[in-house]
């Protein structure tokens, strides 16, 4: 039996700070290889399986997925095992992101199913 522990991260002080997170985090390469592998699975994938599938190495594997999870671009859930193990493991939900610029709104990320 397994209990999953969903982490939400901290939502970003304003919206301009948000749009940055995201923009940040999608200007990374290895951050938008993540993110698409995740987009190209059914089921959540724990950061050794990311970074063997994205030939990233584990320790930069968990520093993007740390970003990732602050852009709220992945959704990281901790999975409780009856044997005393756990292990986090990474979705994504994000099909696409639209970025605008206005003069009295600012910097604006839209993310359908927003967070």
């Amino acid at each position: 039996m397994q209990t999953g522990l969903t982490r939400n991260p901290l939502e970003p002080a304003s919206p301009e700070a948000r749009a940055e997170r995201v923009l940040d985090a999608l200007s990374d390469r290895a951050c938008r290889r993540i993110l698409t592998t995740l987009q190209g699975v059914s089921s959540p994938m724990t950061a050794q399986e990311l970074s063997t599938e994205c030939d990233i190495p584990l320790s930069t594997t968990y520093r993007k997925l740390e970003r990732l999870s602050e852009a709220h671009l992945v959704e990281e859930t901790l999975q409780l095992r009856t044997n005393g193990t756990h292990t986090h493991q990474y979705r994504s939900d994000v099909d696409s992101v639209t970025v605008s610029l206005g003069a009295e709104t600012g910097l604006e990320v839209a993310i359908p199913e927003d967070y």
